[in-house]
This record gives C-alpha cells, sequence and structure tokens, in this order.
C-alpha cells in the first residue's frame, strides 16, 4: 500500500506540474517547473530506496568496536571501519549516493527558480503583464 501512495503521489505531482507548464500565466510556469522538479526528485528517491533496507548511519554511544546489532561502530585503533557485518550475512542498505544527488537538484532547483522568478519580475516592470500571449504582441 505504501508504494502504491507513493506512485500516487508521485503521479498527481507530475500531472499538477504539466498543466501549470502549459499555462498562459508565466507565474504558474514558473510554479509548474517547480512542482515538476520535486516530482522528478521524488521519482529518484523512490528509485533508490530498497525494500526494508537499513539507513546506512551507525548508531550507537559506544565506542571501541561495540557491537550494535551486527554493524560494528568505526574503532580506528583496531583497524575497524563501519559499517562492517558480522560473516555470511547480507544487509541492504539505502543507496545514499541517490539521496546526495537529489539534495543537490533541490540547491540547483531553488536556485534556478529564483532567477527565473527575478526575470518574470522584470518582465512585469518593463511591460506591466506576466500573460505570454499579451507579452508575444507586445514585442511584436
Amino acid at each position: 500500500m505504501n508504494n502504491f501512495l507513493l506512485t500516487l503521489t508521485i503521479s498527481i505531482l507530475f500531472g499538477i506540474g504539466t498543466f501549470l507548464i502549459l499555462r498562459r500565466d508565466m507565474i504558474k510556469v514558473i510554479i509548474g517547473l517547480s512542482v515538476l522538479s520535486h516530482a522528478v526528485n521524488l521519482l529518484i528517491v523512490s528509485a533508490g530506496v530498497f525494500e526494508n533496507g537499513k539507513v546506512p548511519i551507525i548508531t550507537g554511544s559506544g565506542h571501541g568496536g561495540e557491537i550494535t546489532g551486527t554493524i560494528y561502530n568505526d574503532n580506528l585503533a583496531e583497524g575497524i571501519f563501519a559499517p562492517l557485518v558480522s560473516a555470511g550475512s547480507h544487509v541492504e542498505f539505502v543507496d545514499p549516493l541517490v539521496q546526495a544527488l537529489v539534495l543537490t537538484a533541490i540547491v540547483i532547483s531553488l536556485a534556478t527558480t529564483a532567477f527565473i522568478l527575478i526575470l518574470a519580475y522584470r518582465i512585469y516592470e518593463e511591460y506591466g503583464t506576466t500573460d505570454i500571449r499579451e507579452l508575444r504582441r507586445l514585442w511584436g
């Protein structure tokens, strides 16, 4: 059921973003681009999640290679680097590279959206409208 809700949410965001991109007002187009980029980010993150995957962050209050489940904490003196698992066991971790790439995409999307909003504001100051058809008529 959880995957269905995630898929439905991503689909609705794609639909809303596409609908807003096809509008005449530039502000709605900018909001549509933002919603569409969030939908893509959700899609990429959902592709990097494995069923019953564990988070690749080791928690625990102790030092010196204390065991927390089957995962050891770092102990540089003994040469133990996390995450190490016991021999013969297989632990699936969620892919952290996907999360790092999406975090980068969010920052780039924010900067691009801010730049496009500034351009739309300047066009509104210059021509008094953000309607694309009206601007096309004004530009000749």
